[in-house]
């Protein structure tokens, strides 16, 4: 009787392991193809109504939205790809609160949402939502802002912000050697965005490795005196009044990092209050349209602006969230394409008609 038991305990057994090997083999992959790969900016993914009458519902927790033209887009596309997919989609505004981010997420999972989306405002004090996320079953992607690996697992849709940065620093240091050489000693501020925030720590980095590495290469050396470290919020109007006051404080400033477009909105509003446009040469990430205007019109020291583009991220990231809802397999990270701006080939990207 014991032997029988056994037996059929062990046969059950493995007939449970071999469907759940056979489940997990046929799980299928998000389809990622060259026509959806291609797909530019106001293009939406994949084909229309693919979900229609599933009744999907996407959750989106946002960070912040007020003051920030480029979560605008990053929101208004996600809407139009849920939209276009058959999809619907609840977009909730932390407004830069931890606590009410945290708020979001546990109301999203009481609305019943089959995948949610996060922009975490900090990298590690929202994963305690981010647990009650993955306590709930509920498939994560997380865009824009890197979240701790603690929070794992997630779909990450962002640009590689730290390659971003280091393509953004080498071009400033072409546009340094050039005007300036290596002889003398080049002071920077770099403008960052919070503190302890690896999204902004990986831009920074990425910023002065780029630059670092483009010296020792040309001359086996670097010039590089970093003399100061503002964090500018993501915000102009954080970003200028500091800026403002580093350009008192060191009047031979030469160059300036500044993590985004938005921040650096604030430093070029500092730089010409100063009477300093076109002395000081700025690198900066994001692609927005009126800062490679800037770039194209040559008279406000912008000599490098990488893409970092909200429309990409935001409809990959609807994108993606969906098809885990309805049990496909995504990938662990998505990289949009970060094409770095510059003097030399501003006319190959700028576009007039472009809504960021």
């Amino acid at each position: 009787m014991k032997t029988r038991m056994f037996t059929i305990v062990a046969f059950t057994l493995v007939f449970t392991l071999s469907s759940l090997l056979v489940n997990a083999a046929e799980k299928q992959k998000v389809p990622i193809t060259e026509e959806v790969l291609s797909a530019i900016h106001e293009e939406m993914l994949g084909p229309k109504d693919v979900f229609k009458g599933r009744d999907l519902l996407i959750g989106f927790s946002q960070r912040r939205l007020a003051g920030s033209e480029w979560y605008e887009q990053l929101l208004r596309v996600a809407r139009n790809q849920a939209e276009w997919m058959g999809a619907d989609i609840i977009i909730l505004d932390a407004d830069g609160d931890i606590q009410k981010q945290i708020a979001d997420l546990e109301s999203l999972i009481v609305r019943g949402v089959d995948a949610m989306i996060l922009n975490p405002h900090h990298t590690e004090a929202v994963l305690p939502g981010v647990r009650k996320v993955h306590e709930a079953g509920i498939p994560l992607v997380v865009v824009n802002s890197e979240l701790s690996q603690e929070g794992k697992p997630f779909c990450f849709v962002s640009a590689d912000v730290f390659n971003s940065g280091y393509k953004g620093g080498q071009e400033l240091a072409k546009a340094v050697s050039k005007r300036w050489g290596i002889d003398q000693p080049v002071k920077g501020l770099i403008v960052s965005a919070y503190p302890a925030t690896e999204e902004s720590d990986l831009r920074r980095w990425g910023m002065v490795c780029g630059y670092t590495d483009y010296m020792l290469d040309k001359y086996a050396r670097t010039n590089l005196q970093i003399v100061d470290h503002r964090y500018g919020h993501w915000l102009p109007d954080i970003t200028l009044p500091l800026v403002m006051d580093s350009l008192t404080a060191h009047p031979d400033l030469k160059v300036i990092m500044s993590v985004c477009d938005g921040t650096t909105h604030g430093v070029v509003g500092a730089l010409k209050t100063m009477d300093k446009l076109g002395e000081v040469l700025v690198c900066t990430i994001d692609g927005r349209k009126d800062v490679l205007e800037w770039i194209k019109e040559g008279d406000k020291g912008i000599v490098a602006d990488s893409f970092n583009d909200p429309r990409l991220m935001g409809k990959w990231a609807v994108y993606f969230a969906a098809y885990a809802a309805m049990g496909y397999e995504v990938p662990d990270r998505f990289d949009t394409p970060n094409p770095c701006v510059t003097p030399e080939n501003v006319d190959d990207y700028y576009d007039p008609e472009s809504r960021f």
